[in-house]
């Protein structure tokens, strides 16, 4: 009987200390949600529109000139050399327009790639010293197949703030 009962404290000590072993702390962050609200997310954004604008400006000054040329070249009073002319001005102004909506786009997204991913890259690292500082053993992004969580474990709102402090004493 004493046996038995070594047996069974000792199965007993050991589920306990093994549950504890494999408690785990974890969290869940959304990152999208993080980069759109976190400070150097607005801020990109706002650079990216900027530049967006100006180079719609520009696209906008080319295509006035091409109506301009057409224009041109349907005036009945144009001469026939005159008009031979300016198609091949329309032509090249075309294709040279052609190649900066390409150019921007390629820019655009490039600018708009690079930004996300730094600002991601900051974010996952606010996750990992957040994650160190509160003692969580796992982090799990939302949007990665997560079908419920419960929302006390969300610390998005906490990695946006940490990040928006480390942001704006980077700008200084």
């Amino acid at each position: 009987m004493k046996r038995l009962f070594l047996g069974f404290s000792a199965l007993i000590a050991f589920l306990a200390f093994s549950s504890n072993a494999f408690a785990f702390k974890v969290a869940v962050v959304d990152l999208n949600k993080a980069l759109q609200n976190c400070q150097a997310g607005i801020d990109a954004k706002s650079i990216l529109q900027k530049i967006i604008d100006a180079k719609k400006t520009v696209i906008d000054n080319k295509q006035k000139e091409l109506n301009d040329l057409a224009q041109k070249i349907q005036n009945t009073s144009t001469n026939k050399k005159d008009k031979q002319q300016l198609e091949l001005e329309y032509q090249t102004k075309l294709r040279d327009l052609e190649r900066y909506k390409a150019d921007a786009t390629d820019d655009v997204v490039s600018k708009e790639r690079e930004y996300t991913q730094n600002i991601i890259n900051g974010l996952v690292e606010t996750v990992k010293n957040i994650s160190q500082k509160d003692g969580i053993d796992l982090v799990f992004e939302v949007h990665q197949g997560l079908v419920y969580w419960n929302d006390a474990l969300d610390i998005t709102s906490q990695v946006i703030k940490e990040y928006n402090k480390i942001y704006e004493q980077s700008k200084k």
